[in-house]
């Protein structure tokens, strides 16, 4: 094999960043440009290159190029963290049903009423995933509601129920009030509702696979804080991690990188409410993160509408 061809050869490699369509279509086109721009004796592609194919390629599946305006912009992120923050608030729920469901098997009974509630949020809510990624934005809110209601029913029958007597009490409004406000599904659900009240008005593309987005209720389990303890000793370096990685992607995608900074909002809001100021180091943490992810993927975003 020749300088030449096995030059050609490593290009190829690298295009393996573009969705599989674009290579066929314009791979050869991009080889035959970085041939004619090689050096005499260059035997295999610059760290410059390298970095610039990586980044255009996942630039192109990102769909950073390619989408109209509205896609790349403000309501693009609007939609991103919608789905973020409905995996996200599917993700408690869900660790909840894996807890229940395998007892009531084992048990062949249900404790209380409030059991055979929490699976059917897991359901609604992942029914709002899937709605939002497929571009039905009205199904989205409904489903959202509804599992928002859900949510406020499973605390009302938590609070209304002895699973010791057996006895349906009537807590005051105001314990039912602050157990809803320390929920965080109730600020995650909240918060996606309303943000898609614009996309209804002014809605973006849809994904091809929405369900595929069901796929992020497993890792945002793991990576994002919760009260199931199902990320375990991982706090707080992984929320840490979450945001430095959205903060690098904002090369690729800077719609993701203000995605991140409003999924963060319902999680102060719910420090707020615990009582932030005993957990001032966490409360700082989530709102320094916030400002520098929205204010990164906002400058991202202006540099993208330009492109």
């Amino acid at each position: 094999m020749t300088r030449e061809e096995a030059l050609e050869a490593r290009y190829r490699q690298l295009l393996w960043a573009y969705p599989k369509r674009y290579r066929r279509e314009r791979g050869a086109e991009i080889v035959g440009t970085l041939m004619e721009a090689a050096h005499a004796n260059q035997q295999r592609p610059t760290a410059r290159e390298v970095t610039t194919l990586a980044v255009r390629g996942l630039q192109t599946r990102a769909g950073t190029h390619g989408a109209p305006s509205a896609d790349r912009g403000l309501r693009g992120a609007l939609r991103l963290a919608v789905l973020l923050l409905l995996a996200y608030a599917t993700a408690g729920p869900l660790v909840d049903s894996g807890h229940i469901i395998p007892r009531i098997i084992a048990d062949r009974a249900v404790l209380y009423p409030v059991e055979l509630v929490q699976p059917l949020v897991t359901v609604v809510v992942a029914c709002a995933v899937v709605a939002v990624a497929a571009g039905r934005y009205v199904w989205g809110l409904l489903a959202t509601l509804s599992a928002l209601a859900f949510t406020l029913a499973v605390l009302q029958l938590a609070l209304s129920y002895d699973t010791v007597t057996h006895d349906v009490i009537f807590p005051p409004f105001e314990l039912t009030r602050d157990m809803a406000a320390e929920e965080p599904a109730t600020w995650l659900l909240a918060f996606a509702a309303l943000l898609i009240l614009p996309l209804i008005r002014r809605p973006v593309r849809h994904t091809r696979r929405p369900a595929l987005w069901l796929l992020g209720v497993p890792v945002c389990a793991v990576l994002l804080p919760t009260h199931w303890n199902v990320t375990g000793e991982l706090q707080p370096g992984t929320m840490l991690a979450v945001i430095a990685g959205f903060l690098m992607w904002v090369a690729v995608d800077a719609r993701a990188t203000v995605a991140a900074g409003l999924l963060l909002i319902p999680l102060i809001l719910l420090a707020l409410s615990l009582n932030g100021l005993d957990q001032a180091t966490w409360l700082w943490t989530l709102l320094i993160g916030t400002g520098t992810l929205v204010t990164t993927g906002a400058v991202g975003l202006h540099r993208q509408a330009q492109l």
